[in-house]
């Protein structure tokens, strides 16, 4: 049963999220129509079947995580991904060995690409 006060509406719209553990909270991409390089359009409703990873913007990290910080681009499999509901929009809880990578920032002066 649901709380009829205005105050108890409230305190659940407000609802905040603390990431725990080695958890990292991820913003996870635009799963709109995309297009390949050879111009064929996939719509948003297919789904591929093998282990392809995307990129996605950590929103929080939990307090034991240790190479990923706030705002990073992290690479992980979707299927190691637990998909949350924050007020209306979706985001992922992703544990920090499942991260397969973290993009760095490309500086000017760089003379090519890093592993």
């Amino acid at each position: 049963m649901t709380d009829p006060r205005p105050e108890a509406a409230a305190a659940r719209a407000r609802r905040g999220v603390s990431v725990l553990g080695d958890r990292v909270l991820v913003s996870p991409p635009d799963e709109g129509e995309r297009q390949t390089k050879g111009g064929i359009l996939i719509p948003a409703t297919a789904r591929s079947v093998d282990r392809k990873g995307i990129w996605g913007e950590t929103i929080g990290v939990g307090p034991h995580v240790r190479q990923i910080s706030t705002g990073d681009e992290i690479l992980y499999l979707p299927e190691d991904a637990i998909e949350i509901d924050v007020q209306g929009e979706a985001y992922l809880i992703v544990r920090e060995r499942d991260v397969n990578a973290v993009a760095s920032v490309q500086s000017e002066s760089g003379s090519g690409l890093y592993l």
